[in-house]
């Protein structure tokens, strides 16, 4: 009814073809498919599927789906393992063994130990050996005054007066 519909709207006239019917069809198939396997020989039937599974590997390979399914796959591992290694609080977590432990303390240390405070946004954060950010910013160059402007009388417009 839908089709109908929407052809009707589009402006497509109705199919008139008779639906194909293979018992009628002039051209006739060479061979059965698909083939009855118990009906061939030996033979026949290992030289049919090799045949055919080296065509259907030919088929199936896909060298860019491959690789994205790769690069997702190992991008997720990634994640999971840096975030479970790093993040992940196992000491609150109710499928932890030996609850109240935390697995890689001495790793995340070592870690936080290693990059310092690189994450902070505090301005007391301190890089080890070379004392506060804010001590090691160049202090800021004062830019020179814009000259002061007059009103002119006679031209009724402003001018630059020089600093004397």
């Amino acid at each position: 009814m839908f089709q109908q519909l929407i052809n009707r709207l589009l402006g497509r006239t109705q199919n008139t073809l008779p639906p194909f019917n293979f018992a009628r069809n002039r051209f006739r198939v060479k061979k059965k498919w698909p083939p009855n396997l118990r009906e061939l020989t030996e033979k026949q039937q290992f030289r049919f599927e090799r045949k055919f599974k080296r065509r259907i590997k030919a088929k199936s390979v896909r060298p860019q789906w491959d690789r994205w399914t790769k690069v997702v796959q190992w991008s997720m591992i990634s994640f999971i393992v840096v975030y479970g290694v790093l993040f992940h609080d196992f000491r609150k977590d109710p499928m932890n063994p030996r609850p109240g432990e935390q697995p890689f303390e001495g790793l995340r240390q070592r870690m936080w130990g290693m990059l310092g405070n690189i994450y902070s946004h505090t301005n007391d954060a301190t890089i080890v050996g070379r004392g506060t950010r804010e001590s090691q910013r160049p202090a800021p160059v004062p830019s020179p005054a814009p000259p002061a402007l007059e009103m002119d009388p006679r031209a009724d417009k402003y001018s630059a007066k020089e600093a004397s």
